[in-house]
């Protein structure tokens, strides 16, 4: 790509803020180095690895590669056979951790993010070498005792020998001070020998190897010639340890050294994974919506020659609230003739076209709505901005000549595939002439089959493009009741300059503005018929635009009534449904007092009759269930079978047929003949969708399914909120258990407190043998939710608890 043209976008400022978002040294490189590709499976390559990274975002958001030391001039080193210091082997521990947990935590979601995940399977395995540092550098930079069992002797030695060294140094020192030799109880070492100071005049008295003296030369520092033997095998012994220690250092770093191949591989790796992250952080930053998830990328042309289509497009590096813009090029228009008045937002607008493409083909996410389209450009060149230069003798109009000539070159030698921009388009010279070689510039740019965005304020060159196939009017709207640019650009209609306008906003004195108007007149008539075009096109845009706004309050209105009427159709459904319910329950009340008058009828039937006596007659038959009485009840039956054939008749006719593939996974649906909403979770073939209800998976067909609710009203229900989680403490303590219990306890802890807000935390684990506390801490530092540990304080516990840093 044109690095002139890069800068003259300011494509460079969006690389910067890039660069801010990634966590590895490497991926920062990366994002400096990233330029924009004309090659349209590149781009389409790294778009889909941005919208990789948006889902990443989403079903991980707590993972973090964290930030990571530059280990390129180690790994040089490592590689020359070059012996490290602790702190640079650490560092390089560091990364390969990293490295191991991108690997880890990534590799397996192939389903999700399919080329993350590839990425992040070729990272290799470095477990052995992370487990080897560990073994040979503790977290204090420092070799450990049991880097090696010589090196642990070596130790044991040199402090047996320096205890004894120590208390013989003590008794003498105790007789020097009580025989006035020594001014202080004092043992100190100098040049690795262990010395005691005593008064110069006093030298004689003590037999002794003098190491150094005061600055007054009062007091010197002797080795008693008793102790220079002890002395020496101390020296012996810790030179020892010093050989030791250099050679497990060199022995690590050879091993590491023989990786380091396969540890650039990973970094690249990580960095590339970086990169990627750094690109949907920077999208998220700029609410910019493209590429979205699981993005398709139809957006994306198949080259220079399709259209562009941007949908409310706002310039990624300007501040607040900014005015969107909507601007095309199609194959009828390859060429757009921006006008409008100064400080119209022209510029803005060449700009926003330009740097979008640019951030398309890097692979970042762009701010326009979707909806949207655009093309992939072989390369894209912008003359933009007032060049002058003293210095090369270069006036404005020089500047642009030369840019444009260069420019010129460059496309020619393309044939195609180009993107350029050129703003204030003839400006600089004469108008005549700067007007005719604009339209020249126009003509050979089409000729080349580029795509050419210009502005311009020549009258002759909206005349032009007006009349010219493949050329297109656009303005920068100007509000001519409050003498305001609005920054909206408008495509098909030519701008006026509103010069005088302006000038009189800002307070130009009347007389001169009514004097340039006349001056204006006088100079004939090709400029005015340009302008009188320009009022007329001005006119039937504004006509245009006031049918339009009528047209959408009368379509408002109606839509307003249609509410209403379809508010007032839904309450008469819903009363006549209450009467009609209201019925079937009075229907089968009546019903049932009905059977009852007939069961009880039947009872007294089955009764015992009691023979006549001769005070009383003999009891005649009860009521029996007579024919009207079974004909009343076979009435009553038919009534409720019509009502309830009414309302089921009603429901179906007034219940709209639903349409599976207007249905999007995670509806809320209401099934037939229950009350208890589901969610759709899945569409099937045939007409068949999954629905989840409670805690039951079903599938049912699309006329089972009686109404959809959006998602939210489910959510919106009363106490259906979420209880906030429980808060564990700011400590953990697992003293006592062994490593394999230890760990899941500190496992829940750490995801509980980092889901309580908890950021600093401390792990009691004791002193002990110190086994249980490297089992936590290796464990702490490959946990994807920690950034940092570190022994606790003296007063905190010391070595037996670890201070842990969660995540921001």
């Amino acid at each position: 790509m044109d690095a002139k043209s890069l800068a003259a976008l300011e494509y460079p400022k969006v690389i910067d803020r890039l660069a801010a978002h990634c966590a590895t040294p490497a991926g920062r490189r990366r994002a400096l180095e990233l330029e924009p590709s004309g090659d349209i499976d590149e781009v389409r390559r790294r778009l889909a690895a941005t919208a990789e990274a948006r889902t990443l975002a989403r079903i991980k958001p707590n993972f973090a590669i964290g930030a990571t030391p530059d280990i390129a001039d180690h790994l040089l080193a490592l590689s020359r056979g070059g012996l490290l210091p602790p702190a640079d082997i650490l560092a390089v521990g560091s990364v390969l951790r990293a490295a191991r947990r991108v690997r880890n935590q990534l590799s397996p979601l192939s389903r999700e993010i399919p080329a993350i995940a590839r990425i992040a399977g070729r990272i290799a395995d470095f477990t052995p070498q992370i487990r080897r540092i560990d073994q040979c550098i503790d977290e204090r930079g420092e070799v450990p005792d049991d880097a090696s069992p010589e090196l642990a002797e070596l130790r044991a030695r040199a402090r047996t020998l320096q205890s004894r060294l120590e208390a013989s140094l003590d008794r003498i020192l105790r007789r020097a001070v009580a025989d006035g030799i020594a001014q202080e109880a004092l043992v100190t070492e100098r040049a690795g020998r262990w010395v005691i100071p005593i008064k110069a005049e006093a030298r004689s008295q003590l037999p002794s190897v003098v190491h150094d003296v005061s600055a007054s030369g009062a007091t010197v520092f002797v080795e008693p010639l008793i102790l220079v033997e002890p002395g020496n095998r101390l020296r012996e012994a810790r030179l020892g340890e010093t050989r030791e220690v250099e050679r497990i250092l060199r022995r690590l770093c050879q091993e590491l050294g023989a990786d380091t191949g396969a540890i650039r591989a990973a970094v690249e790796r990580v960095a590339e994974i970086d990169l990627a992250r750094a690109k949907a952080a920077l999208g998220a930053e700029l609410d910019a919506p493209l590429p979205s998830e699981n993005d398709s990328l139809a957006w994306i042309g198949q080259g220079a020659s399709d259209p562009v289509h941007l949908l409310a497009a706002r310039h990624p590096l300007l501040p607040g609230d900014v005015t969107p813009i909507t601007a095309s090029i199609t194959l009828e228009h390859r060429c757009v003739l921006i006008t409008g008045p100064n400080t119209g937002g022209k510029t803005v607008a060449l700009k926003t076209i330009g740097l979008l493409a640019l951030m398309a083909q890097a692979g970042l996410a762009i701010p326009v709505e979707s909806g949207s389209r655009i093309a992939v450009f072989r390369d894209v060149f912008a003359d933009i901005g007032d060049e002058q230069s003293i210095e090369q003798s270069l006036s404005t109009f020089s500047a642009h000549m030369t840019n444009i000539t260069r420019i010129l070159r460059a496309a020619s030698a393309l044939r195609g595939g180009a993107l350029v921009l050129l703003d204030e388009l003839g400006a600089g010279t004469d108008p005549a002439e700067g007007a005719a070689l604009g339209r020249a510039l126009l003509e050979q740019l089409l000729d080349l089959d580029a795509a050419v965005i210009a502005t311009t304020h020549h009258g002759e060159l909206k005349l032009f493009a007006h009349q010219t196939d493949g050329v297109l009017n656009a303005s920068t709207e100007f509000n001519a009741d409050t003498l305001q640019p609005t920054y909206k650009l408008l495509m098909g209609t030519p701008g006026r300059s509103n010069a005088f306008a302006i000038a009189e906003r800002l307070g130009m004195p009347p007389e001169i503005l009514e004097r340039a108007r006349r001056a204006r007149g006088a100079d004939g008539s090709a400029s005015e018929s340009v302008e009188a075009l320009l009022a007329q096109l001005q006119r039937e845009r504004d006509a245009l635009e006031t049918a339009r706004r009528a047209e959408e309050t009368a379509r408002a209105e109606a839509e307003q009534i249609r509410a209403r009427l379809a508010e007032r159709r839904d309450s008469i459904a819903d009363e006549r449904d209450a009467v009609l319910a209201r019925a079937e329950r009075e229907i089968e009340t009546e019903l049932a007092q009905v059977r009852r008058s007939i069961r009880a009828a039947e009872r007294e039937l089955k009764r015992p009759r009691r023979p006549a006596g001769r005070d009383r007659p003999a009891e005649t038959a009860g009521p029996q269930p007579t024919a009207a009485a079974e004909e009343h009840a076979d009435a009553v039956r038919d009534r409720l079978e019509g009502v309830r054939k009414r309302r089921a008749r009603r429901r179906k006719s007034e219940r709209p047929a639903i349409d599976l593939e207007r249905l999007a996974e995670g509806d809320v649906v209401y099934l037939a003949g229950l009350a208890e909403p589901g969610t759709l979770i899945a569409q099937l073939e045939d007409g068949i969708a999954e629905v989840q209800i409670g805690s039951l998976r079903t599938r049912v067909r699309a006329e089972q399914i009686e109404r959809v609710a959006p998602p939210e009203r489910i959510a919106a229900r009363p106490g259906r909120a979420p209880a906030p989680p429980p808060d564990p403490g700011a400590s953990a303590d697992v003293r006592g258990h062994a490593a394999e219990d230890a760990l899941p306890i500190v496992e829940r802890f750490l995801d509980a407190a980092y889901r309580a807000g908890r950021t600093r935390l401390t792990i009691v684990h004791g002193k002990g043998t110190g086994a249980l506390r490297r089992a936590v801490r290796a464990m702490l530092r490959e946990h994807a939710l920690v950034s940092a540990i570190a022994a606790a304080e003296p007063a905190e516990g010391g070595d037996g608890a670890t201070i842990v840093t969660l995540a921001g």
